[in-house]
């Protein structure tokens, strides 16, 4: 099975929220699954589906799904067609790079801002999430390493408490995972991790400054490593 195949049979694989969705809205579960599926390309750029199409894969009522699809639309990941259904995003060399432009001087934000306002709890969370990461990498999960960079994320969103820097990193960060899957980037697990785990320390340091450049440095590493993808292309 290719890794892509692999994805696409474990996004849907399950039949109902998993213990980590419990406490979830039903928009949220819908928002979660779709958006996986973009981002791992098992519903693959320029495909249009049906909003019936979509509640059979997703498994939950029509309501969350339209609101699901509208936080997608807006971030840029779908395309809502009149009479026609949605249309998946495609993916250019335009997008990823504009969108790693911004995105690195958000998340040079919010990291500094986690390294202020983080509680000593949420230091621990962040920390052991980026282990997890390396620990996916050295595995070579793709899929489990994927999932945690996107806790991650969220770890260090609510510890940074800036909610208009981090709902506006949201979807460029999905963005840049879709760019990875889309170049088959699995030799980057390792060295990628590395950074995250490096991130994770300077955040848990309580040093706005430290955090700030290994921010830096991640987007740097994930700007070399695409922009060589790319020219490969």
């Amino acid at each position: 099975m290719t890794m892509r195949a692999a994805i696409a049979v474990e996004a849907f694989d399950d039949n109902g929220p998993s213990p980590s969705q419990g406490a979830l809205s039903l928009t949220e579960i819908a928002y979660r699954r779709l958006e996986e599926a973009i981002v791992t390309l098992s519903l693959r750029p320029g495909a249009v589906l049906t909003e019936a199409q979509m509640i059979d894969m997703v498994g939950v009522g029509r309501t969350p799904v339209r609101e699901a699809l509208i936080r997608l639309a807006q971030q840029g990941l779908v395309e809502v067609l009149p009479r026609k259904g949605v249309a998946v995003a495609g993916i250019n060399a335009i997008d990823i790079m504009a969108a790693l432009d911004a995105r690195e001087v958000l998340e040079r934000l919010i990291a500094g801002d986690a390294a202020r306002r983080a509680s000593p709890g949420e230091r621990i969370a962040i920390v052991e999430t980026a282990r997890a990461m390396r620990a996916a990498a050295q595995g070579g999960d793709a899929n489990a390493y994927m999932r945690l960079d996107k806790e991650l994320d969220a770890v260090v969103a609510a510890a940074a408490r800036s909610p208009y820097a981090t709902r506006a990193v949201e979807p460029l960060q999905a963005l840049i995972r879709r760019a990875w899957y889309h170049f088959e980037r699995q030799d980057d697990l390792l060295p990628a991790a590395s950074h995250h785990v490096a991130f994770a320390q300077a955040v848990a340091t309580t040093d706005p400054a430290a955090a700030m450049a290994a921010s830096d440095a991640l987007m740097a590493h994930l700007r070399s490593g695409l922009l060589a993808t790319l020219e490969r292309e």
